[in-house]
């Protein structure tokens, strides 16, 4: 197949959907698939097969970037010069979303969308302001060949709303446990004379909760051989490394960009935390569980369908209360947290192995591809009704609500 993955600039990313895209198009072109990226950037691109689509507006911790006016024309441009097969395209990222469907299908071309993000357990005010954006983008979603999403509770979201459920894919992200396993040495633990370590991965955004970790952290008073490790950055980063940088029992790494550094340094730990307030399904989580990490995860997004039983999942209301608690139970007790570790690393193997969840993806785009020849389809503009806008403006007032409160 020929395929156009649509992706936004590195500098912008949300770490995990890039991570995903990039390893997307590793396992596509190992397999002789022919692919392109189109992606939001004004940077000068010198990458191979990557062409560019400006934008005006963007900063690190925006979900939505605003294109400019000849962005669409741009694009449309690309699509005619490359002709390919499908385009596979995360949903959310930008007010292109909403003609793209249109566009495709103008050209003859099928489009995936997919959904990175997920619903909470909890309801705070991430659950509802995205779930205003969920609601926003049913129109688009019924317009896509096929929607991929990482769970359940989202795929009986939108069949609810009128989407096909033959057009829904329920495929979660995964890692490559060849990859991401356990180690038994870590220069990252050397160096840092780490005998027990405690790591957050991803980014220090509010969206992640790392002020809720590094307090909880030190409130448990642990020896200088324990240490907290903070990798990743963000738009927290400054104001973290300002109060809590003269700690010496907190690491604070910065973005790690070297895949084998970011292995060796989830290794120099026995111990993930991953406290956000919102998630998808957390590459970061599963990169920790193929390593044998015991893990604790507040119940955001998936993460409690992805830690099953293999891990100790926290309610955000109660997370402030019961996340010392737990990091105090697994230091206390190894036996336990080895106990954890290795049922993680057996859950990845089953259920989230990259090389099974990307099979299976290729599968049901080939599909697509196949069905769309047989089928060729058209779709009108987006109809966004005024009943859809008024159920917005309702979520976003119960949103502002729980800001509020918090």
């Amino acid at each position: 197949m020929k395929i156009i993955l649509i992706e936004k600039d590195k500098s912008l990313r949300i770490d995990g959907i890039g991570m995903f895209t990039n390893r997307l198009y590793d396992y596509l072109t190992d397999r002789n698939h022919e692919v392109y990226i189109l992606r939001f950037s004004n940077n000068v691109n010198n990458e191979k097969n990557t062409f560019n689509i400006p934008y005006y507006i963007a900063s690190i911790q925006n979900l939505i970037i605003l294109p400019t006016e000849d962005s669409l024309a741009i694009l449309k441009k690309y699509l005619i010069r490359l002709k390919p097969d499908l385009v596979y395209t995360p949903i959310g990222f930008s007010p292109l979303d909403i003609f793209l469907p249109t566009l495709c299908h103008e050209l003859g071309i099928p489009i995936v969308g997919a959904w990175h993000m997920d619903f909470n357990q909890s309801m705070n005010s991430y659950q509802i302001l995205f779930k205003s954006l969920f609601l926003a983008y049913t129109p688009i979603c019924k317009q896509m060949d096929l929607l991929h999403v990482f769970s359940d509770k989202l795929a009986k979201f939108y069949i609810a709303k009128g989407v096909e459920p033959k057009k829904i894919l329920t495929l979660s992200n995964g890692v490559d446990p060849r990859v991401y396993k356990r180690k038994q040495t870590s220069q990252f633990a050397r160096e840092n004379k780490i005998k027990r370590g405690i790591l957050f991965l991803g980014r220090l955004n509010m969206q992640k909760n790392p002020d809720l970790l590094i307090k909880s952290f030190l409130s448990l008073h642990p020896p200088e051989s324990i240490k907290l490790v903070m990798a990743g950055n963000g738009e927290m980063e400054e104001n973290l490394r300002e109060e809590f940088g003269n700690e010496s029992r907190i690491l604070f790494t910065g973005l790690v960009e070297d895949e084998s550094k970011k292995i060796d340094i989830i290794n120099s730990c026995d111990i993930f935390v991953l406290p956000s307030k919102f998630e998808g399904v957390s590459l970061s989580l599963l990169e920790g569980m193929s390593c044998e990490l015991a893990c604790i995860a507040s119940d955001a997004g998936s993460n409690s369908e992805v830690l099953g039983e293999a891990g100790i999942v926290i309610r955000l209301s109660q997370l402030k209360n019961q996340l010392p608690l737990a990091m105090r139970i697994l230091l206390d007790y190894p036996v336990l947290s080895d106990y954890l570790a290795k049922k993680s690393r057996k859950r990845i193997l089953k259920s989230y192995s990259q090389e099974i969840i990307f099979s299976k993806l290729v599968s049901r785009l080939e599909q697509v591809v196949f069905n769309f020849k047989i089928r060729r389809r058209k779709t009108e503009p987006i109809d966004i009704n005024e009943k859809i806008f008024n159920k917005i403006e309702d979520l976003w007032k119960k949103a502002k609500d729980y800001i509020a409160q918090e």
